[in-house]
């Protein structure tokens, strides 16, 4: 069996995110997976708000705490 680190493991949970001015249900994610291209509003673990972060389609390796309302992405979900 291979092992991982905790960093480079794949996945164990994701979940489908709905855009919210709050914190995700799951608390914070390893990353993001979209499904269409686009653009996202994004708060940080330490209450940052970062707006119109350009997002590809696929694997997006950023730890966020927020999937803020706006932005144009979308079908997006969370990776833990």
């Amino acid at each position: 069996m291979q092992q991982y680190s905790s960093d480079s493991a794949p996945s164990r949970k994701f979940a489908p995110v709905t855009k919210a001015d709050a914190d995700l249900p799951g608390g914070p994610c390893r990353g993001l997976l979209v499904g269409t291209a686009g653009t996202a509003n994004l708060g940080e673990q330490d209450g940052t708000v970062r707006t119109n972060v350009p997002l590809v389609a696929g694997y997006n390796p950023l730890t966020v705490q927020q999937v803020r309302t706006g932005g144009t992405a979308t079908d997006i979900w969370a990776l833990y």
